[in-house]
């Protein structure tokens, strides 16, 4: 059986892994006003978080439509016998409904649209381990059933200095936000596994107290397994991420079998979150043993 494996660009796996592994990327759109961009075709991580330095406007972003999701399934079914299509949160996007919507609307049996519950790598990280399943031979309701269990596994965490665009999109109140900036204080926030939705976890006075809460909270994630996946993410934090990337690599234990990932965020998230944020996501546990 010939499985398609399909994602939309908030999944933050680069380039390199997406060609790799065959996977479909459906793209999310970036408004700048009235000047509409493709996420990963026309505008990329780079060169939308210098826009955004230029700017005074906060974009907006837009989910694919029904039609778009409709038009690539079709496509797709002429060369695979079934297709998995994995998606951003659907507590954070309507992306996952346009995707379910254009696969009921095509009366098949042949796609099954999973809700990731989850965003940036949480999500790549379920896109990259049913490409995995895949390549090994595994049956596609196996496959289905591993990724939905492998949500249990995954966490995606974050922190912005900056709360102005939290606050625009409304995740975060404005007096929240206003005092949080005024007294220096950071959330750290989490996507929830649970709903897919924002969840508080922290408030932490000081950059550097940040760093050290988010690096406590990555090696809690992982310790207790043997194999993990971490991302190491930012928007335009560079020497934040790598800090914590080296923070993870000083913590974690010499028997954990690890593979590090470390990608910018891509323009539909920086939309939400700004160019401050830096974040990690992990997936631990046997669900890896493929």
């Amino acid at each position: 059986m010939k499985i398609g494996l399909v994602t939309d660009s908030t999944c933050d796996l680069n380039d390199k892994t997406i060609s790799e592994h065959n996977i479909k990327v459906i793209p999310l759109m970036i408004h700048f006003g009235t000047k509409k961009f493709i996420d990963g075709v026309e505008i990329n991580s780079g060169n939308f978080f210098k826009k955004i330095g230029n700017s005074s406007h906060i974009p907006k972003t837009s989910k694919p439509s029904k039609h778009t999701f409709r038009d690539e399934y079709k496509k797709m079914l002429k060369e695979y016998d079934k297709i998995i299509s994995i998606h951003v949160s659907k507590g954070l996007s309507g992306t996952y409904e346009s995707a379910e919507l254009a696969a009921r609307e095509l009366a098949t049996d042949k796609i099954e649209v999973i809700n990731s519950s989850s965003i940036s790598l949480g999500l790549g990280f379920q896109v990259l381990l049913a490409a995995k399943l895949i390549e090994n031979n595994f049956e596609y309701k196996e496959i289905v059933s591993k990724i939905i269990k492998a949500k249990e596994k995954i966490s995606c965490i974050f922190t912005v200095e900056d709360l102005t665009y939290m606050k625009e999109g409304g995740r975060i109140g404005k007096a929240r936000a206003f005092l949080g900036t005024i007294f220096n204080i950071n959330p750290i926030i989490e996507i929830s596994p649970e709903t897919g939705k924002v969840n508080p976890l922290d408030k932490i006075r000081g950059n550097k107290n940040t760093l050290e809460e988010m690096s406590r909270k990555l090696h809690q994630k992982v310790s207790s397994d043997k194999k993990a996946w971490i991302g190491i993410m930012h928007g335009d934090r560079k020497e934040k991420s790598d800090s914590l990337f080296k923070n993870a690599k000083d913590l974690i234990p010499n028997d954990l079998e690890v593979k590090f990932f470390k990608e910018r965020i891509s323009p539909t998230l920086g939309c939400h979150v700004g160019p401050s944020v830096y974040a990690f996501a992990t997936i631990s546990g046997d669900i890896l043993n493929v």
